[in-house]
């Protein structure tokens, strides 16, 4: 009696369209965007990618565009893999952090609709900024700006209140005169405490180039009283970088979390600092 053959069905290589989670520390990066002139993350990661799947160019899409030297512990991106070779979803997880340096993870990895794209199907981001009010340490230095004198915190929380809501923020960006649209809005502007660590936290439905470290910057002021809370609403209004404040240094500056359904943001809570945030691999979130 003949032997009957069973077939094993072969794995369907088609393109996937991948999303991806990665923090990473901004420090040694021109940003996440590539540039002529530096290294970025973007550059590096569409580099193991390119060495991943036989030389074959990935272009992966992020979820901001964050500036030289600013952190992310939410960062997400998306990608279409090629169809060959195939990589099983587990094993690209594991192959890409093997072959990326020690400063960039991949979080997380999974296959979504070939609709999502990790710009333009965001709802919203959550960016934290750091400040130290206690003595500069070696380690705490690199993640976060040192102001000894950021002591008007009653005043830091009345300003705030002038940035939520949707607003012309001209007065708070960069190069905004290029742009057509500055009207963003911002959904929540809050103080968080955690010993001498100050986190001034933003969620909202977009930001401008370097809107939140301007925004810093002119908190800065207030919390060292050297403006008052009142202004910063004044200044929104004047609409016209002129009257603003310099920006805050990129390295307390944190993309924690990119926000994809509706509302996702209401009991969204950031009562750590970012740099003693751990992921949860269960929840697949910080």
């Amino acid at each position: 009696m003949a032997e009957l053959s069973v077939e094993t069905p072969a794995v369907e290589k088609k393109e996937r369209n991948f999303k991806i989670t990665l923090m990473f520390d901004g420090t040694n990066y021109h940003g996440w965007q590539r540039q002529p002139n530096g290294i970025t993350v973007q550059e590096i990661l569409e580099d193991r990618l390119y060495k991943l799947f036989g030389r074959t160019p990935v272009r992966v899409q992020g979820s901001s565009r964050t500036d030289a030297g600013v952190h992310a512990l939410g960062m997400v991106g998306s990608f279409r893999a090629p169809e060959s070779p195939y990589i099983p979803d587990d094993r690209l997880l594991r192959s890409l952090n093997k072959l990326l340096p020690e400063d960039i993870r991949i979080r997380s990895l999974e296959q979504v609709d070939d609709s999502f794209n990790a710009r333009f199907s965001a709802e919203g981001k959550s960016y934290v900024y750091i400040i130290d009010t206690g003595t500069a340490e070696p380690f705490t230095s690199r993640w976060s700006w040192n102001l000894p004198d950021f002591t008007n915190l009653d005043g830091v929380r009345q300003a705030l209140t002038y940035f939520v809501g949707e607003h012309d923020f001209k007065s708070y960006a960069v190069e905004a005169a290029n742009r057509e649209d500055t009207v963003r809005k911002i959904i929540r502007a809050e103080l968080y405490e955690c010993g001498p660590l100050k986190m001034i936290h933003f969620i909202g439905t977009g930001f401008l180039y370097k809107m939140v470290r301007s925004m810093v910057g002119a908190i800065a002021e207030v919390g060292r009283n050297r403006l008052a809370p009142e202004r910063i609403g004044e200044i929104l209004e004047e609409k016209k970088r002129t009257p603003g404040r310099d920006t805050a240094p990129a390295r307390g500056l944190f993309l924690v979390k990119v926000f994809y359904e509706p509302d996702e943001w209401v009991n969204y809570e950031m009562r750590q600092v970012p740099f003693a945030m751990r992921w949860s691999s269960e929840k697949g979130d910080f």
